[in-house]
């Protein structure tokens, strides 16, 4: 039968070898150009993320909607456009459709938990239904 090496009973063999290797994992991620995964992962999420601006914004807009159209609400703060309406007649008098651009975030008008077009259909002023359009990832727009 075979036999396992035995485990010191106090458990010190393995707090000084897991400490050794701790030290050792610090010494190299201390040496110059040497980042650590940690490190690589916060300056990637740091990294600005690009806003579109109300012309890319309307050019998917013309993409989408293929015909003229009225513009709503249009709100920038700080970093840009956030939000950006856009409406449309539907094929009667009572009906209308609205496209709707946020950027990800949570403002007084809103939330959205991702760059994107939103597409609601009203009946009587009242909205009966509706749909994602395209989505904002990566620097590209993605029609949905």
């Amino acid at each position: 039968m075979e036999e396992f090496p035995k485990v010191p009973d106090s458990g010190q063999g393995l707090d000084q070898e897991k400490e050794e290797a701790d030290t050792e994992k610090l010494e190299e991620e201390s040496k110059p150009g040497k980042i650590s995964e940690e490190q690589l992962v916060e300056s990637l999420e740091k990294k600005p993320e690009h806003i579109p601006t109300p012309e890319e914004v309307s050019s998917v807009f013309r993409e989408l909607i293929g015909k003229e159209y009225i513009e709503g609400r249009k709100f920038e703060d700080e970093q840009g456009l956030y939000l950006y309406e856009v409406k449309i007649p539907g094929d009667s008098a009572d009906e209308e459709t609205e496209y709707a651009y946020m950027r990800k975030g949570h403002y007084q008008e809103g939330a959205s938990t991702a760059t994107e077009i939103h597409i609601t259909y009203y009946k009587n002023g009242i909205p009966i239904s509706g749909t994602s359009a395209a989505r904002y990832v990566d620097g590209k727009w993605i029609i949905l």
